[in-house]
């Protein structure tokens, strides 16, 4: 199951208590604490959602140590290095944007860790009083935070439940992704590479997806960087256009941006159907202006051609 959402706890490391020694000659020698480790977030190519990560689990970066005889500074507790997917962004609890890694190696410094006490050593020109003088370390910070994964392609996959997303995607990429006859096969996002094009199949919309009906729009977040659409509409429909219209409805209702996209048709499933009906079914989406592409998962030569047309499309 891709994990794509999930709160997380962090904690960044306690400074270490300045220390109270002193020299042969009764002069103040203790050391000032270390630093507590500060907690980052990195973005990784080896990771490609966050189940990595767990909700019930305080990721926490170390002490620093107190500090010692003869002016000895205490370690520095050591920092946490969390490695997050490529896209994550960070959110506060009231989701406010705390940041966005979408670069490997990338970091960003969630929490900083506390400052070092000081020792007496620090103090050895006070008073007598002040001889045994300290401070203890700055206490660590804590934060909850959203951490949402946003993946990017190239291409979606866009269609009805049964279009042939899914074969297409396995076809074409080997992504090994669920397929069979009944609606909802695909629960969540998928990504294949062909050629250096990275396509991306997503779960089937039905009528009523942006009021919440069958899977909704939980998928939105994951086409923020897509070029252009692929429209997927099943030969097997009996209206086409009606078919398509449809989809595009909903499609406006989800995301504006998403309906503006580019799009190309694939008319799926001509294994299925003669060339006269598939004639006649591409009359019924003339209508569109737009590319019509007929494709088989099973016929390589339409494998093919819908790669080049992928292609010159993203390419030129």
């Amino acid at each position: 199951m891709l994990i794509d959402k999930l709160r997380v706890d962090f904690k960044s490391g306690k400074g270490g208590s300045g220390a109270v020694h002193f020299y042969k000659n009764g002069k103040p020698s203790g050391g000032n604490g270390g630093n507590g480790g500060n907690v980052y977030l990195e973005g990784t190519n080896n990771l490609y959602d966050l189940k990595s990560l767990k909700k019930e689990k305080l990721y926490k970066a170390e002490d620093g140590e107190m500090g010692g005889a003869n002016q000895l500074k205490g370690a520095d507790g050591e920092d946490i290095v969390i490695k997050v997917p490529l896209t994550t962004v960070i959110y506060t609890l009231n989701n406010e944007v705390i940041g966005k890694i979408d670069q490997a190696g990338q970091r960003i410094l969630l929490l900083e860790g506390g400052r070092g006490g000081r020792g007496n050593y620090e103090y050895r020109a006070g008073q007598v009083a002040t001889l045994k003088k300290f401070t203890p370390g700055v206490k660590g910070s804590e934060v909850k935070v959203f951490l949402e994964l946003q993946l990017s392609a190239d291409v979606l996959f866009i269609g009805f439940p049964n279009a042939g997303k899914s074969s297409m995607l396995n076809a074409l990429t080997n992504a090994s992704v669920a397929v069979a006859a009944y609606p909802f096969t695909t629960l969540q996002p998928h990504l294949g590479v062909a050629e250096n094009i990275v396509l991306m199949d997503l779960p089937g919309l039905i009528e009523g997806a942006a009021q919440g009906k069958g899977l909704g729009t939980k998928f939105v977040r994951h086409t923020q960087n897509a070029k252009f659409v692929a429209h997927f509409v099943s030969l097997e429909n009996e209206d086409m256009k009606d078919t398509y219209v449809k989809m595009r409805d909903e499609l406006k209702d989800i995301d504006e941006r998403l309906y503006d996209l580019p799009e190309i048709i694939l008319l799926t499933k001509a294994d299925m159907f003669d060339e006269d009906a598939i004639a006649m079914k591409l009359k019924e989406l003339d209508f569109t202006g737009k590319e019509l592409v007929v494709v088989s998962a099973f016929k390589r030569e339409t494998l093919k051609d819908l790669t080049k047309k992928l292609q010159q499309r993203l390419f030129g």
